[in-house]
């Protein structure tokens, strides 16, 4: 596994395909991360692809919130995969464990 300043020198100053591979492996590891899963399920490719294109286009402004020159405006989210929240709270809300059991629940406090 490639460490974290290999990954911030491909991003800086690699090809193309250097910088998607980067981007795809780390939006697959954090949204592995948000499902609490070790791999990505092939539902989610589809919302690893959208976020990959994002992150792709945004490289040189990652960190801002938005940025404007010359009239042309872009305004970023504070999380790439927040639009999908839904989707996501949908797929963890169905997850069952071995006895069939739904995995998630809630609790308060007061």
């Amino acid at each position: 596994m490639a460490t974290i300043a290999e990954d911030v020198k491909k991003l800086l100053g690699g090809t193309q395909d250097e910088k998607l591979e980067v981007i795809e492996r780390r939006t697959k590891s954090r949204l592995a991360s948000i499902l609490g899963v070790s791999e990505v399920p092939i539902s989610f490719e589809t919302i690893v692809y959208e976020v990959t294109v994002k992150r792709f286009n945004r490289i040189g402004n990652e960190g801002m919130q938005s940025y404007s020159q010359e009239g042309l405006s872009m305004a970023f989210p504070e999380s790439d995969f927040a639009e999908y929240q839904g989707e996501i709270d949908d797929w963890l809300n169905a997850q069952e464990d071995d006895e069939g059991e739904v995995k998630r629940g809630r609790f308060r406090l007061y």
